[in-house]
């Protein structure tokens, strides 16, 4: 299964429903939206083709027949309420359908109700946003599937850039506390595209580092908001940013502390809540809502970077059994793999796991403390008045 392929099946509804309508204006249809959204997705719109009225229909219902029969009972009802007669149904799902299945159904709705019946399917869809249409993949899954350039290259040189800054404390890192810190960026698929650009006053306010609640401090600079935390008046120990082309920064300093003894240790205990892994995660999930209030769609790129923190060893409680060595980080700027992450999805821990246990193996560990041996999340459960929980609820 190619990129195009997964984002059409696991879209959700919302987003479908707006591909809806440039899928049907694409087939030539005029199209008249209701601006009502099913909690399926289900979505309606009256159409017209060649002077011919009618209603469309799109939904990722999985029982996309049984979907269809309902929908086509509300449009009976609808031309009775309104004392109309509608000429065609066309239904627009996600799901697979066979060509027997399309012949059965046109059949179906044309013996019950008069209507000749289009059904635009899976196969359509990725056949239009990857061909004829790349422009709405590129806007609502955030890539282009036409586009030949080196666009991961375009992210990591994103990436490599913003450490630089970072590591020179330059731009919104100007005023972060001089040593090391760890930094996580979530970058969108389309942050080049231009598709995500606002005004940075229509940003969203941003929790801190560790935090899901917003905090009252974000104030916009330049193209972005940023919330900094610290003493006041002193050089700042965390920040996160959020650009208004989609690029989130959070950069943290409080996970490391100098031990007299044992050198520069990076704070993972499994029991903290103010370990690296419980900070990644909760920053992760309140970047991804963040974005998800902006627009952004499809999936965003994900990195967890250690910087200036060359010789760095875990510190975990004393009661736990660690290797016979740790490995001391033998590098000033250390970055995870490349990790993609579904907006569509309320829990990161799943998409964490990799990079926040290739940090644990890089420093000479078989495990990370905070999954189990099934890759479930054993860390703390994290929870904020109002706002929700890490890891999130189902």
């Amino acid at each position: 299964m190619d990129k195009l392929e997964w984002a059409v099946d696991t879209v959700d509804g919302t987003t479908f429903e707006k591909i809806a309508g440039e899928i049907l204006r694409n087939e030539g249809y005029d199209v008249h939206e209701s601006g009502v959204i099913g909690t399926d997705g289900g979505w309606d719109a009256r159409i017209v083709l060649n002077g011919r009225q009618g209603i469309g229909h799109a939904s990722v219902d999985n029982n996309w027949r049984g979907k269809l029969r309902n929908d086509a009972e509300s449009v009976e009802e609808l031309e009775k309420e309104q004392n109309e007669s509608f000429d065609h149904l066309v239904f627009v799902t996600n799901q697979r359908v066979t060509g027997q299945q399309e012949l059965d159904m046109e059949e179906e709705i044309e013996e019950e109700y008069d209507w000749d019946l289009k059904i635009l399917h899976r196969r359509h869809i990725i056949g239009i946003t990857g061909h004829e249409r790349p422009d709405l993949a590129e806007r609502h899954f955030g890539f282009n599937p036409k586009r030949n350039d080196d666009h991961i290259d375009q992210v990591l040189g994103l990436r490599e850039d913003r450490l630089d800054l970072i590591s020179n404390r330059k731009g919104v890192a100007s005023d972060l506390e001089k040593g090391p810190a760890a930094v996580i960026h979530l970058i969108p698929n389309g942050v080049f595209s231009g598709n995500y650009v606002q005004r940075s006053d229509h940003l969203p306010d941003l929790p801190r580092v560790g935090k899901l609640n917003v905090h009252p401090g974000t104030e916009s600079v330049g193209k972005g908001k940023l919330n900094a935390g610290g003493r006041l008046g002193q050089p700042y120990k965390s920040y996160t940013y959020l650009r208004k082309d989609g690029l989130f920064e959070a950069v943290d300093t409080w996970v490391f502390r100098e031990d007299e003894d044992k050198g520069l240790l990076l704070n993972n205990a499994r029991e903290a809540k103010e370990s690296l892994d419980c900070k990644v995660g909760i920053t992760v999930q309140a970047g991804v809502r963040a974005l998800k209030e902006m627009g952004v769609t499809g999936t965003v790129f994900c990195f967890v970077s250690l910087l200036d923190a060359k010789g760095a060893t875990v510190a975990y409680e004393n009661r736990i059994s660690g290797p016979p060595k740790q490995k001391p980080l033998r590098t000033n700027r250390y970055t995870t793999d490349v990790t993609e992450i579904p907006l569509r999805e309320a829990d990161v821990v799943d998409s964490l796991r990799n990079p926040l246990t290739e940090i644990w193996q890089e420093l000479g560990w078989k495990v990370n403390l905070h999954y189990d041996d099934e890759g479930h999340w054993i860390g703390p459960t994290v929870r904020f008045a109002e706002i929700g929980q890490f890891p999130a609820e189902n």
